[in-house]
């Protein structure tokens, strides 16, 4: 058995997929079994390449269960020095994977490169891919979405990268200067479309991670903030409008692999300071130029 642990969050592990496929390859008769956090457990069971999940109540239970000699191998994802805030145990890493710790890791490249390294294993290059869920697909196909549709996600688990309301207000109301296009916002909870109107949608808190995987799908581009959605977007193939500010010293991080780091399929659009320091202008540009190449 192959044992791979990141228990949490969205977006960590979605983006790392392709370590999936890397274990299949590399192991074709073992079973590839992924232990995360139960709030996360069905994002890895969505992956082609992985067999079967368990559910741990958080990262001490994970570096407990491979001590143990839980898979041979038994890839750690994490960095060193993270903890479960609970125990209060940190992940102790030796060799060149302990210097990739909460200050320096986006020094050493994207999630995925990151995850790679922490694991010791080769640094994969490839983007995330996530498979259509039939069921996610015919709740979707109920919701009676209009033709064409981009998808806002404006609010991640850190205010520091997050862009302000107002800004998200402008650039909506520009997005629906084209008559055929309507917007839909996802995420936990509303930031900028508080109730429905003609061609505003909020679907916030109504959709699983799989539903929401399928919308992104369906969707004419994404446009968010540094998120778990921004990475569904690039694992379904989503043309992408990413907003990055300098994230805790890391000044031009790249988050993504694949498609989205190359440019394929996204336009990064950063600020060298806060996210309030953003200007609706580059970001509205971003939005036409990937419009007009649809």
């Amino acid at each position: 058995m192959v044992a791979i642990g990141l228990v949490e969050h969205l977006g960590d592990i979605v983006a790392a997929e392709p370590i999936s496929r890397f274990a299949r390859a590399e192991y074709p008769d073992a079973r590839i079994v992924w232990f995360a956090r139960k709030p996360y457990m069905s994002v890895p069971a969505g992956f082609a390449a992985v067999d079967a999940v368990v559910g741990v109540t958080c990262l001490t239970e994970w570096l407990l269960l491979r001590a143990c000699g839980m898979g041979d191998p038994a890839w750690d994802l994490h960095i060193n020095g993270r903890y479960c805030p609970r125990c209060q145990i940190p992940v102790l890493k030796i060799g060149a994977a302990a210097a990739l710790d909460a200050e320096t890791y986006y020094r050493s490249g994207n999630l995925l490169a990151v995850e790679c390294r922490s694991a010791g294993i080769p640094v994969l290059t490839e983007g995330p891919l996530l498979p259509v869920d039939a069921t996610a697909s015919a709740a979707v196909d109920r919701l009676g979405l209009p033709a064409r549709f981009a998808v806002v996600h404006c609010a991640s688990n850190e205010a520091s990268r997050d862009w302000p309301r107002e800004k998200w207000v402008e650039l909506i109301a520009h997005i629906l200067d084209d008559p055929g296009l309507a917007v839909i916002e996802v995420g936990s909870r509303p930031v900028v479309i508080t109730r429905d109107a003609m061609r505003r949608r909020s679907l916030c808190g109504q959709l699983t991670i799989q539903q929401t995987a399928e919308l992104l799908r369906r969707a004419a581009l994404f446009i968010g903030i540094d998120s778990g959605p921004a990475h569904i977007a690039n694992a379904v193939g989503t043309p992408g409008v990413i907003l990055l500010c300098n994230y805790k010293g890391f000044g031009a991080y790249m988050p993504y692999s694949g498609r989205y780091q190359t440019g394929d399929r996204a336009e990064i659009v950063r600020t060298d300071g806060t996210m309030e320091s953003l200007a609706v202008a580059p970001v509205l540009a971003a939005v036409r130029h990937l419009l007009g190449d649809l």
